[in-house]
């Protein structure tokens, strides 16, 4: 009987010792469950934390002072003058960019001509200087300013023929307003300030931008299309570092200003880039031709809605890229020669 008693009291001791450690089990396991929540929630605060910080643009304290309208200063001369420096920075509600200019004459001088006019089709604020002689900005056609923040996505230099005139486009997605003053005034010495407004509730629509990564084979972007009101507006182009670059300048009635494009060698060698829904085309025209850069020669045409446009005097099927951008809106084709 004392033996029966004895393994009863040995069994439940043994009960007692492994439930006691299931518990014990089960209790860290908890307290691990409550930690790892406990670091979601400090994740997820985090992560709204800097979306509120991003989407903190302020407020413009001043808004009738800005416009969408065309402006100037200044007054157009004969003077020779250097543009020193462009600057931005991010204001109250605004992005503003410094343009520095001084008169390269000791003599007669005059406030150099500053336009700025909004090009919505192209998605810019385009701003125009004259009798630019010498520039000291560092900003090149392939390094410009970029800001991207309240649909204002920077400031480029673009490609001109005009000579002796500058021309920056700021980018810009929606239809921001601006505002354009002379800050500084010194003998010889100017400082425009263009304060460009934030839009803190423009949503980006999704756009293909097409290839990142040179190419020999087919290419393309799915974008919009005649009905969407896509068109070409002009083109333009550069040779730089032996890659010739076409540019077209496109637009569109949708908020994807992008229109669907395709490129591929065809069967004579030649690179083809075909648009084919386009409600118009600017450049195009039947039989025309366009001669750049590096011996190449671009051969237009146009059937209904489609644009083609063949690159000729390539030699061997070199590899290419086709993308895209917003602010300025623009397709783009790169040549390796």
């Amino acid at each position: 009987m004392k033996k029966k008693i004895g393994i009863y009291l040995l069994v439940i001791a043994l009960s007692t010792l492994l439930l006691s450690g299931c518990t014990k089990k089960e209790e860290v396991e908890e307290v691990e469950d409550s930690q790892e929540v406990s670091e979601e929630v400090q994740e997820d605060e985090q992560e709204n934390e800097d979306v509120q910080e991003d989407e903190d643009l302020g407020y413009i304290s001043n808004p009738d002072d800005f416009t969408n309208e065309k402006k100037s200063l200044g007054e157009s001369s004969e003077i020779e003058y250097t543009i020193s420096s462009i600057e931005d920075s991010k204001a109250d509600g605004y992005h503003e960019f410094l343009f520095e200019i001084v008169s390269n004459t000791t003599e007669d001088f005059a406030i150099p001509l500053f336009v700025v006019e909004p090009l919505l089709q192209k998605g810019v604020l385009r701003v125009t200087l004259t009798n630019i002689f010498d520039d000291s900005t560092g900003i090149t056609h392939e390094k410009g300013i970029e800001v991207d923040a309240g649909a204002i996505t920077g400031l480029y230099r673009m490609v001109t023929s005009l000579e002796n005139t500058r021309l920056y486009d700021i980018g810009i997605l929606t239809n921001n307003a601006f505002n354009l003053e002379l800050v500084e005034e010194e003998e010889r010495r100017w400082v425009f300030s263009v304060k460009v407004a934030y839009d803190g509730d423009y949503s980006a629509p999704t756009v293909d931008y097409g290839s990142e990564e040179f190419s020999s084979e087919g290419q393309t972007i799915e974008g919009m299309t005649s009905g969407d009101g896509s068109k070409i507006l002009t083109y333009s182009y550069s040779m730089s570092g032996g890659i010739v670059k076409f540019i077209w300048s496109v637009a569109s009635g949708a908020s994807n200003p992008i229109p669907s494009v395709q490129a591929d060698y065809n069967t004579e060698g030649m690179l083809e880039v075909v648009f084919p829904s386009l409600e118009t085309d600017r450049v195009s025209g039947w039989g025309s031709s366009i001669s750049l850069p590096g011996g190449v020669t671009v051969l237009v045409s146009r059937t209904g809605e489609s644009s083609t446009y063949k690159f000729g005097g390539i030699s061997g099927m070199k590899d290419f890229k086709l993308s895209a951008m917003q602010s300025p809106n623009q397709v783009v084709v790169e040549i390796k020669l």
